[in-house]
């Protein structure tokens, strides 16, 4: 995947970046980040202006975030059915359980910090009729820290970029099983108060 996305990058540029970056935040199984790492070391380069890449990647993540929130507030219930009957019912169980815990700054969070559930988390706001305002200022915010991040890193360690896009790749699955693992425990906790209390 990573060689493609050389071939593709050096030929296409921003056009592929904004395309990756749009699809990832409708959580189409692109590698949004992995992109921005490997643009940041081709403006290191030279080969890219580094001005027009943060600015095409930032503009895409908050197009892509606010086509999803618009869907999730069209569809509703139907739309949280149909991700559900898809196989996605964890992943919008977890990004529900993140969003009622955090709210707003979850919004900000899950941009950068626990990326992989930005996407259902942006249909689980428009579901939940979120605030509109408060989704796009904490987006904005989110965004601005994971495109300026990640592409810096890519400039800073342009010469070991290849070794880095492996262990920005492990290193968010390891979070987000850390969050998922969290949420349950709390579940399982919960259910055997609930359970005590009922044979008392």
């Amino acid at each position: 995947m990573t060689d493609l996305l050389l071939d593709l990058v050096t030929q296409y540029g921003l056009v592929i970046l904004a395309g990756t970056i749009f699809l990832a935040a409708l959580g189409a199984p692109v590698p949004g980040t992995v992109l921005l790492v490997l643009s940041g070391a081709f403006a290191a380069s030279g080969d890219m202006n580094p001005v027009l890449v943060v600015l095409t990647a930032f503009v895409a993540a908050v197009a892509g975030d606010i086509s999803g929130y618009a869907i999730g507030y069209k569809g509703g219930a139907w739309l949280q059915g149909k991700l559900s009957s898809a196989g996605l019912g964890a992943q919008i169980g977890k990004a529900e359980g993140f969003m009622a815990k955090w709210g707003g700054p979850g919004v900000f969070f899950s941009r950068w910090l626990v990326a992989p559930i930005g996407p259902a988390l942006n249909y689980v706001a428009g579901i939940g009729r979120f605030s509109w305002p408060r989704f796009l200022f904490w987006d904005i915010l989110g965004e601005l820290v994971w495109v300026g991040l990640y592409v810096g890193i890519g400039m800073l360690f342009s010469a070991s970029a290849l070794a880095l896009v492996d262990m920005i790749a492990s290193a968010s699955w390891v979070i987000i099983g850390a969050l998922g693992m969290y949420f349950m425990g709390k579940r399982l906790i919960n259910a055997a108060r609930k359970a005590g209390k009922a044979a008392a």
